[in-house]
């Protein structure tokens, strides 16, 4: 069985200049991070979560990894990058970054009282799962409001839950909730659910999910917890039902992690625009993963994009 390990602490000279530090450790950070650690560059990752690996810790699978004949285990595999990463010398530091001073020569990265400095930048930040906008949302996510069946779904062992969203992450989590609860229904506004056509085989086997199309969470009524009520409209006549279940799961699209950023790098539709070197609007500052403008988001990409900006950002170092 996977045994999930904490990171140990590493000791930090906070007075050194790194080559090169790297806020976020997703895959796209902790693949920059190996690359740039076997070019012999002093880097020095930052992750706000006490684990890193993105997203890749909230899924329980991943299908379609090239070189793994068998699904892995999303822990598993964000793991398994930074012991490889520390191997080649990368330094990690659990914490959440305060601010960034991306204008000097020398950057700099403050974290709570610390200043850390290096003379170039990678923001791997990635994304946060969308929300839906709903009175209450926030104030009860964790307590019958989720956005991770991995994490929260065996706490709803013989329960009812709803599934919102209809694309491969929605489809594919609530097949993974079906292993716990008595009951799956999948709300999706569309009229046909837009996951891939391998994922919607599996569904088809799924005997516990129910799938509710052209329809909309309104409203939450969780004023008996042990009673939870969800307001559903359908979107083409405007009536609404009241479906009493035990928790829902959120997947409706992802948010860019970039309020960091915001005013200090050039944004597209909340994403970092960069150049085809990965290179944003200011000298010295990369960014790379699923925080950019990019057409496809995968963890494939992400890799991709981790090992080309660590070549770039090699390059630029070596021409100071």
């Amino acid at each position: 069985m996977f045994e999930l390990n904490l990171n140990l602490a590493q000791e930090i000279d906070k007075a050194q200049t790194f080559d090169l530090i790297i806020v976020g450790g997703g895959p796209a950070g902790l693949t920059a991070g190996l690359y740039a650690a076997r070019y012999k560059l002093n880097v020095l990752l930052i992750e706000k979560s006490f684990i890193s690996g993105g997203q890749l810790t909230g899924m329980e699978t991943i299908e379609n990894y090239p070189g793994f004949s068998e699904p892995v285990l999303g822990q598993k595999l964000a793991q398994d990058m930074e012991e490889q990463a520390k191997k080649f010398g990368l330094k990690t530091l659990n914490a959440f970054v305060d601010s960034l001073d991306l204008q000097k020569e020398v950057k700099e990265v403050t974290v709570g009282d610390d200043i850390y400095k290096a003379k170039a930048i990678l923001i791997t930040t990635g994304t946060s799962s969308g929300k839906l906008g709903i009175k209450h949302e926030s104030e009860f996510t964790g307590r019958g409001i989720s956005y991770c069946a991995t994490c929260d779904g065996p706490l709803y062992p013989n329960k009812k839950v709803l599934v919102i969203g209809g694309g491969n992450t929605a489809v594919k989590e609530a097949i993974f909730l079906a292993k716990y609860a008595r009951e799956v229904i999948i709300i999706h506004s569309g009229e046909n659910l837009t996951a891939a056509a391998p994922v919607l085989e599996k569904l088809q086997a799924e005997t516990k999910i129910k799938v509710v199309l052209n329809s909309n969470v309104k409203a939450i009524d969780f004023s008996e917890m042990n009673n939870k009520k969800f307001i559903i409209e359908d979107s083409s006549n405007k009536h609404t039902e009241t479906i009493e279940a035990d928790g829902m799961f959120i997947f409706v699209g992802t948010t860019p992690n970039t309020k960091l950023v915001e005013g200090k790098l050039e944004l597209e539709k909340g994403y970092i625009k960069t150049d085809c070197s990965l290179q944003t609007d200011i000298p010295g500052v990369y960014a790379a993963g699923d925080v950019i403008v990019k057409e496809l988001r995968q963890v494939a990409t992400a890799v991709g994009d981790g090992a080309l900006v660590a070549y770039k950002i090699n390059k630029y170092l070596s021409k100071l």
